[in-house]
């Protein structure tokens, strides 16, 4: 792309303002000398960097209506590959949102699936720690880049993620910092990663439901879990299923059926054409 396009061809692909005050082809021998360099320095980190339009990137980030660029990938890259499933929620969860995590993927394991989260405190680091832990590979999402250790105090995670047959993925820049945008953009690849989604204890306006509405509009299965009695006092369950054509499943009693049902290959289409409408 950037030998054999003009400089106002790839403005427009990676929708920048490019410098105006040095020559473009002073400016392409620059770029990539830079870019060689950082391909070099990421390599012996064992990290790989993947372009739209290579074979090599995961087919279903190409799939999405704003598909990333290019994807930075930590760890086994092949993973991204397989037939996945999202266990995403709040920062700050309650013991029986724990219990739903240890619950959900002791279940899933040895069914020859990976899980996705965002490594963020809470019901995210416990999905990743629980897939470990039953020998699942499990996929981090991250809404910065690889050399940025977010939230403080995950590094260790991070590394036993890759170190277990996993992978830690994002589509910003190594040293670039998180946002709240950041975070948003990231929580569509969550959703177009997997297969299904399972948020676990959340809240209508929040991270979740962002990666909610990205599930529903990419069409892919939105499976919400309650213990008994709680449905009343978790409004989320019924917006969800009258907005995003989730269902819930009261666990225990209902968790084969929630299996049974994400683990279904049959597809479920959407009942409105995407928009990006999202709130940030």
């Amino acid at each position: 792309l950037l030998k054999d396009s003009s400089a106002d061809a790839l403005a427009s692909y990676l929708r920048v303002a490019l410098p105006k005050d040095i020559s473009w082809e002073h400016f392409q021998k620059e770029l990539w000398a830079k870019g060689i360099e950082r391909a070099r320095d990421l390599n012996k980190r064992g990290i790989n960097l993947y372009f739209y339009d290579q074979v090599t990137f995961p087919s279903s980030l190409k799939n999405i209506p704003e598909p990333p660029f290019w994807i930075f990938v930590h760890g086994n890259k092949e993973v991204l590959n397989k037939k996945s499933f999202a266990i995403v929620g709040t920062r700050k969860p309650t013991d029986d949102g724990i219990f739903l995590v240890k619950l959900i993927v002791s279940r899933l394991c040895n069914n020859d699936i990976a899980t996705v989260s965002g490594l963020a405190t809470g019901i995210d680091q416990s999905c990743h720690l629980e897939s470990i832990r039953y020998g699942i590979p499990t996929i981090a999402v991250l809404g910065n880049g690889l050399f940025v250790e977010y939230p403080k105090g995950s590094k260790l995670l991070y590394d036993n993620i890759i170190l277990n047959g996993g992978a830690v993925v994002s589509e910003y820049l190594p040293e670039q910092n998180y946002s709240a945008e950041n975070f948003v953009r990231r929580n569509r690849i969550q959703a177009a990663l997997s297969s299904a989604l399972i948020p676990v204890e959340w809240k209508i306006k929040s991270g979740t439901a962002h990666t909610v509405e990205y599930a529903f509009k990419y069409a892919k299965k939105i499976a919400t879990p309650y213990l008994p009695k709680t449905y009343n006092v978790r409004p989320e369950l019924k917006f969800a299923e009258e907005n995003r054509n989730s269902k819930s499943f009261e666990v225990p009693i209902k968790l084969e059926a929630m299996i049974d049902y994400i683990l279904n290959d049959q597809c479920i289409e959407s009942t409105q054409p995407y928009q990006q409408d999202l709130d940030i």
